[in-house]
């Protein structure tokens, strides 16, 4: 989940600090809290493509993932060239087990930027969850590629070597791991 900055082009110091705000509380946790910051915000500036994909990843930790694809959706119509929305509504489409529709998301990311770390190790979720392992494995390979202090990528790449039988590679790979994050 992605929260965004507020873009600079905002220039009213109480908008400004209202964004703020509710960003503080989306990345401190307070996530009940955040929400209605976040709707504070947007009953003033409705059409602010970033607070709405805040909300919405706010909206998914609350556990209302269609909500939070409705918020998605309408960042991405708002501001189609920003990629983060697009990977926020893929990550809810994979709590509710859309598979191909959050495959679809991450695919379209790559496409646009083709290093994109989380679009690169969420797509590979998403194969690992309909059990296509090799083609996860390379996609987490690609994600670790990309961002190489990932340790997240490494276990999965693991996870995805063990499910293909390579139980000597998924081995090496989670001693390495544990030896760097003893």
């Amino acid at each position: 989940i992605f929260f965004l900055q507020i873009p600079s082009a905002y220039c009213n110091e109480s908008r400004e600090n209202l964004f703020k705000d509710a960003l503080i509380l989306s990345s401190s946790g307070d996530f009940i809290e955040a929400q209605d910051k976040w709707d504070q915000y947007l009953e003033i500036f409705p059409e602010d493509a970033a607070a709405l994909s805040n909300r919405g990843n706010v909206k998914l930790v609350n556990g209302d993932p269609i909500g939070s694809i409705d918020d998605q959706d309408l960042a991405i119509k708002l501001d189609p060239n920003e990629l983060d929305p697009y990977i926020n509504r893929g990550i809810a489409k994979e709590s509710l087990g859309l598979w191909q529709d959050a495959k679809k998301d991450y695919v379209y990311v790559i496409s646009k930027d083709n290093k994109n770390f989380s679009a690169l190790y969420n797509l590979g979720n998403v194969e690992g969850s309909l059990s296509n392992w090799e083609e996860a494995r390379n996609l987490f390979n690609k994600a670790a590629i990309y961002n190489p202090g990932s340790a997240m990528a490494r276990s999965s790449m693991a996870l995805a070597n063990y499910q293909l039988g390579n139980f000597d590679q998924s081995e090496k790979e989670l001693r390495n791991l544990i030896r760097k994050y003893p």
